[in-house]
């Protein structure tokens, strides 16, 4: 079992960001800019995760810890990743982080939903889990145009001080998060 340092609760952020390499993958040539459109919708400090099966991570690891994202490998097993990601989740919950920018497809991840506030990114809708949408949010689609990483169209922004997301898509009318106005 991976272990991380229990952080120090009165420091962290309330946000963090985990993702999920395995299936919110681009071209190594585009890592270092799709890194930094996640990056910025989570305010600055904010733990920034990231896991893969063994060779991704091997892949990845030096190109994105220099980019200020902390890489694990998930091993060679099926779903390591997703393990690693999800033990991560509950050591921060338990620390103090309420709301968790997850990149993924995978329905796994929606029992964040249960104890935090979940923000989903994702590359296409195609690939994503009814379950992980359903449990969501927000759940931000971001494509690459060729020179930027654009949301839903929207140009990505940094993360806002009253902590949502600039960048997203409310997928269920009902639910409203903090700071959410009706209308």
């Amino acid at each position: 079992m991976w272990t991380l340092p229990d952080p120090d609760p009165r420091s962290l952020p309330t946000t963090a960001l985990l993702w999920d390499l395995d299936n919110v993958a681009c071209p190594r040539e585009h890592l270092p800019s799709l890194a930094a459109a996640l990056t910025t919708l989570v305010e600055p400090g904010a733990p920034r995760i990231a896991a893969a099966h063994r060779r991704a991570f091997r892949a990845s690891r030096d190109l994105l810890s220099d980019l200020g994202v902390e890489v694990w490998s998930g091993g060679r097993r099926r779903n390591g990743a997703d393990r690693v990601l999800l033990a991560q989740a509950n050591r921060l919950r338990d620390a103090g982080v309420e709301r968790f920018v997850v990149a993924s497809n995978d329905h796994r991840f929606a029992r964040i939903a249960e104890f935090s506030d979940l923000h989903v990114v994702t590359l296409t809708d195609d690939y994503l889990s009814l379950r992980l949408r359903a449990a969501a949010r927000h759940v931000t689609v971001l494509t690459y145009d060729g020179e930027e990483w654009l949301g839903r169209g929207h140009r990505v922004h940094p993360f806002l001080s009253v902590g949502l997301p600039t960048v997203s898509e409310i997928t269920r009318s009902g639910r409203r998060g903090p700071g959410d106005t009706a209308g």
